[in-house]
């Protein structure tokens, strides 16, 4: 997470220019997905994050990353969500989804 803690001051800057975030195999888990998912809310800049290889990522992690993009709770949320960040890549997700049906 102290990793995480570190990204996501830099993905809130406002002067943030990066665009593609390649975190594969950093044994990133749900918290420090969560982190990282708290800070892309106020990112304009990020358009894609990839997250392979980091199996501890699970069930809340990868909703809570999703609901950056897509917060459909209510009218409002939505039309305040993430739309600049429109490509996340994770090898598990499909399996995840699976688990929770």
């Amino acid at each position: 997470p102290d990793g995480c803690h570190g990204l996501a001051t830099l993905l809130q800057k406002e002067n943030s220019t990066l665009d593609t975030l390649i975190l594969d195999c950093n044994n990133i888990d749900d918290e420090g997905v969560q982190i990282l998912a708290n800070a892309l809310r106020s990112n304009t800049s990020l358009t894609r994050i990839t997250l392979p290889g980091n199996e501890q990522i699970m069930w809340e992690g990868m909703m809570s990353l999703l609901k950056v993009v897509n917060d459909i709770s209510s009218i409002k949320a939505t039309l305040q969500s993430n739309h600049t960040l429109t490509e996340i890549e994770y090898d598990n997700f499909l399996d995840i989804l699976k688990k929770h049906r």
